[in-house]
């Protein structure tokens, strides 16, 4: 059997971090909280729950989970956010590829939970990523931005059966909290990374995002909180661009 190690970014997570740990607990050998300054609760919850806690200073989201990554004394590492929450069907899963991996980096499907939600419901929107892996296949790049991980040249995949839960919402208010900072470090990496944004872009940006969250990723099925988060969304789709437009205004590009 190989031992896993997890990995989790934190900033005042005491509402959401306790789920989280309890889930994962049934699955690591060792649990690494990553902070960036909580002035609330997450340390104690962290400790409580048998993670070991170490503060790093902010530079961007995956260079904190690159970090935490590089903190963990095993191979096998799953990494999770602090509102993500390992279905007890994914817990059985994950403990019985432990006893023998058959791949270097297992995908999973990760699941929105709006208020009120128990079980992701029909066909709501989610997403596939790598989170349970072999670091010496794969990595956790400090990469800007883009926190995903990469898989190494020659290595294997599997599909997970099943989900993790993200509670990603708490309040309108932290949602706009979070995505407000979150868009100041995107329009950081385009600026670095020498992208374009045309008025075209700006000027169609909401009602296309609206569309695409509120049919394509089928929010609509959220009922009245599924309208005003893809409302939220779009707005933040056309911030991003708006801010860029905002940068080259203000250093005359």
């Amino acid at each position: 059997m190989v031992k896993l190690s997890a990995y989790i970014v934190t900033l005042n997570e005491e509402e959401r971090l306790g789920r989280t740990l309890q889930a994962l607990r049934q699955v690591a050998d060792e649990i690494w909280v990553i902070d960036s300054g909580s002035t609330d609760k997450t340390q104690e919850i962290a400790e409580a729950n048998g993670a070991k806690f170490v503060y790093h200073e902010w530079k961007n989201i995956s260079s904190q989970k690159h970090f935490g990554q590089e903190l963990c004394e095993n191979d096998w590492v799953i990494s999770l956010d602090s509102d993500e929450v390992l279905s007890p069907e994914l817990i059985a899963e994950i403990n019985a590829i432990k006893e023998n991996p058959q791949a270097d980096g297992y995908w999973v499907k990760i699941c929105d939970m709006l208020p009120g939600d128990k079980k992701p419901r029909l066909f709501a929107k989610s997403y596939n990523l790598v989170r349970l892996y072999n670091r010496k296949k794969c990595n956790m790049p400090d990469d800007l931005t883009n926190d995903r991980v990469v898989l190494g040249d020659g290595a294997t995949t599997a599909q997970l059966k099943n989900k993790i839960y993200h509670y990603s919402y708490l309040s309108l208010t932290k949602t706009w909290f979070k995505l407000n900072m979150y868009t100041d470090e995107l329009v950081k990496t385009a600026i670095i990374q020498g992208r374009y944004y045309t008025h075209l872009r700006l000027y169609t940006e909401f009602v296309r995002q609206f569309f695409c969250y509120y049919f394509i990723k089928r929010y609509f099925l959220y009922g009245t909180c599924g309208f005003w988060m893809a409302t939220t969304l779009a707005y933040f789709r056309f911030l991003k661009i708006a801010k860029w437009f905002e940068w080259r205004a203000l250093n005359k590009k």
